[in-house]
């Protein structure tokens, strides 16, 4: 290599000139790889001195940890009384896990000893100020509604500890409301309720406004609770009766039983709408009360909350609906299974509560708090929830398919009817004039339904039904016509020359007329449906369906 290194620097005499400087170069060069291996020897010895520095020290680690280990064992024995450390770790960790329950029942203890207190704080301020004890039990409340999610996150645990503080809860709140209910009691007591055309004297009507508020405020959590539920399913739920409400209608209420429960002669199966009727009245009577009283207490107390957007809530006259509506529930569940072997009484009865519930929707302009679908009805709950629509669509095809038979077996339901129509119309029978208004009839029996799918029932099983037995009965009339005038007909029925005049006579054309005129008759009848917004809706509305389908 170094002859090499000559041969490439000196290949030739003007090399020679520059060998000093060269002699110079490779002198600097040895010195500074001179350097670089002692600084390489220094490191090594640095590296291996504090490898030894580290291995002591992680020799003197071990020992340390031996020693404590050992040490630690030696404790488990003692502490545990075992042979040996295995048996002395099982024992510790048994005793550990105690310790974790008794950490875990202490934490229980002391939720319980907050729950007693603000119990007993609310209590003891009960028979002080009745406003005092609401901040305790909101308190509760506030904590209750916390721990309900908690313990679902923990797959249900301390059911025992969530249910006795949701008793305690419970128990208070009804001590409260008892309490704000017996001061509003007091003052209704003062005017008189519930006699008609009432009115507060001056002193009564702050005591009115304070007693009617203080129960709002018992029930805003409940309220806001229900309202946030409802708003994140897609089905809502009734709107729960306001407090103040409950203890007006009690006295309603009673009168209500005291006429249409027991033997009294108002409470018949037979006539629905008299209790039906009854709540009506209710509602002129008293209307005008909670409009002037109650009304400015409830858009006081609602003002900038959730519930202020709930006409159910903040509605005087639709807060006195729903407080209505639980014992109109309570008198028609109790009496459907009455009525539900009687097809007529039950017919009758459903007709009713669907008048009733139209009533109130339209002319009372109630939603049941629910803005964007509106209020569903008695009709709808009966039907739906109690599933009692399959045993009144039979009662209504039985007594239509009845019907229609009566109109055929009548022995003037083949005449042509010649006043019911214009002069230039063709002219059809009395049977199809009558089945188009047990057609009609049927439509107005089942137009107050709210659901699609029971409407949709009620035409394919009634109304369609109804419409293919009579056009079968006019297809045969028809049939039967044209083999008699056919000549195999006359041979294989044996038709005299009488009788075969009389078929290519004026007979013969009455008989023809009737069944043309009878079939324009209900053509006519069935595109009139076209115009009607019932059926127009209905379509629609199965045509949407079928569009989501298909996609």
């Amino acid at each position: 290599r170094v002859a090499d290194y000559l041969d490439d620097k000196l290949q030739n005499l003007g090399d020679l000139e520059a060998l000093d400087s060269l002699l110079s170069n490779i002198r600097n060069q040895h010195g500074l790889l001179k350097q670089q291996l002692e600084d390489a020897g220094r490191d090594l010895e640095g590296a291996k001195e504090d490898s030894h520095t580290q291995y002591v020290t992680l020799q003197e680690q071990v020992r340390q940890f031996n020693k404590d280990q050992e040490d630690i064992d030696r404790r488990l024995l003692i502490v545990t009384s075992s042979e040996t450390s295995d048996e002395a770790v099982q024992r510790f960790e048994s005793s550990m896990d105690k310790l974790r329950r008794l950490d875990i029942a202490s934490g229980y203890m002391e939720l319980l000893k907050e729950v007693d207190t603000l119990s007993k704080g609310a209590q003891s301020q009960l028979k002080k100020s009745n406003e005092a004890a609401l901040q305790p039990y909101k308190e509760l409340q506030t904590l209750v509604s916390r721990m309900i999610p908690l313990q679902d996150a923990a797959e249900g645990a301390a059911p025992h500890l969530l249910d006795h503080i949701v008793k305690t809860t419970q128990n208070l709140r009804r001590q409260i409301k008892d309490a704000f209910s017996a001061d509003l009691e007091a003052i209704l007591k003062k005017i008189s309720w519930p006699k008609a055309d009432v009115v507060f004297p001056n002193n009564l009507q702050d005591k009115w406004d304070v007693s009617v508020g203080k129960l709002l405020d018992l029930q805003m959590l409940e309220l806001e609770a229900v309202e946030n539920a409802s708003a994140s399913k897609t089905e809502s739920k009734p709107p729960a009766v306001l407090f103040p409400l409950e203890v007006l209608v009690q006295p309603l209420e009673m009168r209500f039983r005291y006429h249409f429960e027991g033997d009294r002669p108002t409470n018949r199966l037979d006539k629905p709408e008299y209790f039906l009727s009854h709540i009506i009245t209710l509602l002129n009577s008293y209307n005008n009360f909670v409009l002037d009283n109650l009304q400015p207490v409830l858009l006081h107390h609602f003002k900038g909350s959730d519930l202020a957007l709930n006409p159910a809530y903040v509605d005087a006259t639709s807060a006195l609906i729903t407080a209505l509506l639980p014992m109109l529930r309570t008198k028609i569940f109790a009496t459907l299974p009455q009525v539900a072997t009687q097809a007529q009484l039950l017919s009758h009865f459903m007709h009713e509560i669907m008048s009733f519930d139209t009533t109130i929707r339209e002319e009372w302009r109630y939603d049941g708090g629910n803005r964007a679908e509106g209020w569903k009805g008695l009709a709808w709950e009966v039907l739906v929830q109690q599933d009692w629509f399959g045993r009144w669509l039979q009662v209504e095809k039985d007594f239509a398919l009845a019907r229609y038979q009566s109109i055929i077996d009548a022995p003037d339901s083949g005449e042509l009817d010649f006043d019911s129509v214009d002069p230039n119309s063709t002219k059809p029978t009395k049977a199809a004039i009558r089945v188009n208004d047990l057609l009609e009839t049927i439509t107005d029996r089942y137009r107050p339904l709210t659901s699609f799918s029971q409407k949709l029932r009620f035409l394919i099983d009634i109304q369609i039904s109804i419409f293919d037995r009579f056009h079968e009965r006019l297809h045969s009339g028809l049939e039967a016509y044209l083999s008699m005038t056919s000549s195999i007909g006359r041979t294989v029925q044996g038709i005299s020359k009488e009788e075969q005049a009389k078929l290519q006579g004026l007979e013969g054309l009455e008989r023809l007329c009737r069944i043309y005129g009878s079939a324009d008759y209900l053509e006519k009848a069935m595109r009139d449906w076209s115009d009607d917004l019932f059926f127009l809706e209905l379509w629609e509305e199965l045509q949407d369906r079928a569009r989501r389908h298909s996609s």
